[in-house]
């Protein structure tokens, strides 16, 4: 089956942990695009970072950001698909964090977040994503209406318990992690596997013609969803355990020999 859509996470995927994409990996996306394979940025980052990538790289698919909360297409910044967490079940979540002193990160569209309560690990999202904090004195204030994302920014221990009890919180609401330090929390219907089916659907792309490629827990249902499901070799077993093979690591090119394996 020829493959027409391959969708990459951006952190411990497509970068190295310097950030950069390598030349290596580079000439592979060139090379997929050059046979007429769409290739998407699939991540939990806002959507201006996704968005430089995307350009920088010529890409032609859009833009998932948020896990999938929000379907942009970098090249109008047209808002293709959204899926947002109902305001009543945001604010339970802000009440845990308050009753639990953790530092809350909101999102409320795609350019900006919002805290009450920053940390070292607020800095860090707002590094990953070249934007600065917005902190506020009242994060209830600012949802107003539903917002795309939220997000626990501590310690890897905190957000591992976080991680195994959240589903006691909110059954609706579903959470990941992309960075040990970050939990992710979205609609239940606001996954990665979610925004590849609706790109799919759009462009009329079969399930068996799409490859995903990542390294993060919050990567696993589009692994195992797509056609072809490509762990990195720097993930843990249980992103290695959803996948149909694994690639080499972040640091060795990871990407670009998955696309070699993949295409002749």
């Amino acid at each position: 089956m020829r493959i027409k859509l391959i969708a990459i996470d951006i952190d411990g995927t497509l970068i190295t942990p310097d950030k950069i994409v390598t030349p290596y990996v580079r000439e592979a996306l060139r090379y997929a695009e050059d046979r007429g394979i769409m290739v998407s940025l699939v991540t939990g980052r806002l959507y201006p970072t996704c968005r430089k990538y995307s350009l920088e790289l010529s890409l032609s698919g859009p833009c998932v950001i948020y896990q999938g909360a929000m379907i942009i297409d970098p090249k109008t910044d047209k808002v293709l698909y959204e899926v947002r967490i109902p305001r009543d079940k945001a604010l339970k979540i802000v009440k845990i964090a308050r009753e639990k002193n953790l530092s809350l990160n909101v999102y409320m569209d795609q350019f900006t977040f919002y805290t009450e309560r920053p940390n070292q690990y607020s800095i860090l999202d707002a590094q990953l994503n070249e934007v600065d904090i917005q902190i506020v004195k009242d994060i209830e204030k600012i949802i107003e209406y539903d917002p795309l994302k939220l997000m626990f920014v501590d310690e890897p221990g905190v957000i591992s318990r976080l991680e195994e009890n959240f589903s006691s919180y909110d059954g609706d609401l579903v959470a990941f992690t992309s960075l040990p330090q970050f939990l992710e929390i979205v609609n239940r219907s606001a996954t990665k596997a979610e925004a590849l089916k609706w790109i799919a659907n759009r462009f009329n792309i079969k399930r068996e013609e799409v490859v995903a490629i990542g390294d993060s827990h919050n990567d696993i249902p589009m692994l195992e969803w797509a056609g072809i499901g490509v762990a990195m070799g720097n993930a843990d077993d249980k992103v290695k355990g959803a996948a149909d093979f694994i690639t080499l690591s972040n640091r060795e090119d990871g990407v670009a020999h998955a696309i070699e394996k993949l295409i002749k």
